[in-house]
């Protein structure tokens, strides 16, 4: 008895305040009168959808997005625009190792009177 009453006592001790319970929408907002709270909620959500609406209105198109960097310009399916573009970084990559690797030896430059004197 002693046990579940250390139990009791611990989950109470613990329990989240009406507060808590209100912000994680558990409980409904004791500020509002039991008989409102379904036009209040009805209110809320309306007023939701003509913010998103009207967002949606104004979006930019995606020509302006693509401009902005924003979007990137691709013909590709959304869900291999991130294989295309390791794929571009990979191959650019490649070429600028090739590249450096194709690059005249400070030596050379200075025969072909690149640079000046000797390279150290």
């Amino acid at each position: 008895m002693r046990k579940s009453n250390e139990d009791l006592d611990k989950f109470l001790k613990d329990r989240p305040n009406q507060r808590e319970l209100v912000d994680r929408n558990i409980l409904k907002d004791p500020k509002i009168a039991p008989a409102l709270q379904h036009q209040a909620e009805e209110l809320k959500r309306a007023k939701l959808e003509t913010a998103l609406a009207h967002k949606i209105e104004n979006r930019p198109p995606a020509s302006e997005l693509i401009d902005h960097n924003i979007l990137h310009a691709s013909h590709v399916a959304p869900a291999l625009q991130s294989k295309e573009a390791e794929l571009k970084r990979s191959q650019l990559e490649d070429v600028l190792n090739h590249k450096i690797q194709e690059r005249p030896t400070p030596d050379a430059l200075v025969e072909k009177h690149i640079l000046e004197g000797q390279v150290a």
